[in-house]
């Protein structure tokens, strides 16, 4: 009996100390924590929003109001979709605790916008009166204040893309309202930034690649607020594109410096955390940087393309380490099931659309050697054709690029694939084709770390063209013209022992 009274005794205890346990930890607040709820003015006219009050809320202190404006996306009466993107900041157990806050995200109505002002173009002008949303979100503002304890020193104002829009809005509308901004890809009216308004602290955020709203929206911005001596802080980031209000948010500085900031006081919270400095390959080389010889290209889609292509392959560098690496132009980058293709090997794709040689040469370092590949699938010259590069200045490119293969690992297997048919249609006349594949064959025979792949005579016709059957417009393959490379590419792998 005493046994079983003091197992008894210690299974009570152990349910004490687990249901302490339990209730003291933090817990994880939900979507649900924020309240749906409607504001409704004397005119009938309504706004839904949402509401998160401060973890155990006493009306006897003061409080910081956060308000979110969301973007395009997320318009709706539902009540619900504001809350996406960027609120779930506010959910954390560990925020809740150290910064208790209300944060109101309202919700702007279908075909309307925060900000009644283009988002796609360069600069904006801003209206004289704030949208009906707009006017409809300050209001509510206004309600809560009179609702809750709210300190009208601790205002806050952010947002993303549309909501972006609508926070440098109220920064330049309301200078003497809000202690402190954050807009995220976003942009205003830079003639609207006045003395006034320059003094409010701003943490602006945007991606120099953003394809929805430019980021000269944001640097507009930015620059106008000094010029008129002001010191926001801008943090720009690269290979994002619209979405740069996940790593926004995730800044571990970013609230202690919001709710450090009070209305009317300069900002003097000095960030631990650098500016984002931006690689090498988020730059567009100058023509005297690309090594070898013959045809460059400068069009400003391959601009844009080759630096958005290199910047996110920088950004997944380390998971592409050691892969068997694809380097080539538009044929490659366009093998969309690639990876797939050669399951379980692993597969970098580091075809760029329009590349010639000189490109591929320029950035063989950050996007193939710095990698180190188990192996290399080559297949480069074809635009270079195209711009009227003649075979020997081509081959003298590829030379270049073997030699620097070669130096980076000796051992390291590079499979070169030939020119594929084109026709003389495309300035790709199967002589100079034949020709340059004939002189990159010389180049590396009887050296065994070079392979040859014969993508040429399994694709030309008897006139040495491209088939329509296999490649539609004369130079891309398409499905079946993908499943005959695989075809002559698997036996070489496997006698490589590349597939494990």
């Amino acid at each position: 009996m005493k046994q079983l009274f003091e197992l008894k005794a210690v299974s009570a205890l152990g349910l004490v100390l687990s249901l302490a346990f339990v209730l003291s930890r933090p817990q994880t607040a939900r979507a649900d924590d924020f309240a749906a709820r409607i504001y409704t003015n004397a005119a009938g006219q309504t706004l839904p929003y949402r509401l998160l009050q401060p973890k155990d809320y006493d009306s006897a202190k003061k409080y910081p109001l956060v308000i979110f404006f969301h973007g395009a996306g997320e318009r709706g009466t539902d009540n619900q979709k504001q809350l996406v993107h960027g609120t779930s900041l506010f959910l954390k157990a560990d925020v809740r605790e150290k910064y208790p806050c209300f944060v109101a995200a309202p919700q702007c109505p279908d075909k309307q916008q925060w900000v009644d002002m283009p988002w796609g173009g360069d600069s904006g002008t801003r209206p004289a009166r704030p949208s009906a949303s707009m006017q409809l979100a300050q209001e509510t503002v206004d309600a809560l204040q009179k609702e809750f304890s709210i300190d009208p020193q601790r205002l806050y104002v952010t947002g993303l893309s549309m909501g972006g829009y609508a926070t440098w809005d109220c920064i330049t509308r309301f200078p003497e309202r809000f202690a402190a901004g954050v807009p995220i890809c976003g942009g205003g009216d830079e003639k609207s930034v006045t003395s006034a308004v320059a003094k409010v602290p701003v943490w602006a955020f945007h991606s120099d690649d953003d394809g929805a709203v430019k980021v000269i929206r944001t640097r507009n911005m930015i620059q106008a607020m000094r010029d008129a001596g002001g010191s926001p802080k801008y943090f720009e980031y690269f290979g994002l594109g619209h979405f740069s209000w996940g790593k926004a948010y995730g800044e571990p500085e970013l609230l202690p410096w919001m709710f450090a900031q009070r209305l009317g006081q300069p900002d003097t919270f000095q960030l631990k955390t650098p500016a984002p400095a931006k690689p090498a390959v988020a730059r567009f080389p100058d023509d005297s940087e690309f090594p070898g010889l013959g045809p460059i290209r400068k069009m400003d889609w391959f601009k844009t393309l080759y630096t958005q292509r290199r910047v996110q392959w920088w950004l997944n560098r380390e998971q592409d380490k050691g892969a068997v690496v694809f380097l080539g132009d538009s044929i490659t980058q366009g093998w969309g099931n690639l990876a797939q293709t050669f399951q379980p090997m692993k597969i970098a794709n580091r075809g760029i659309s329009g590349d010639v040689t000189r490109g591929v040469l320029y950035r063989l370092k950050e996007d193939v050697l710095d990698l180190n590949p188990a192996a290399v699938v080559l297949l480069i010259g074809t635009n270079d054709l195209e711009e009227k590069g003649e075979p020997e200045v081509i081959a003298g490119n590829i030379k270049l690029l073997f030699a620097a293969l070669k130096t980076h690992n000796p051992k390291m297997p590079v499979i070169f694939c030939k020119v594929m048919p084109s026709h003389a249609s495309k300035s790709r006349p199967a002589d100079k084709i034949q020709k340059l594949n004939a002189l990159v064959d010389d180049l590396v025979k009887n050296d065994p770390q070079f392979i040859g792949c014969d993508t040429y005579s399994i694709f030309a016709d008897d006139e040495g063209n491209a088939r329509k059957a296999e490649f539609p417009d004369l130079l891309h393959p398409n499905a079946a013209g993908y499943a005959k490379w695989t075809a002559v590419l698997k036996p070489i792998f496997a006698k490589l022992d590349l597939v494990k």
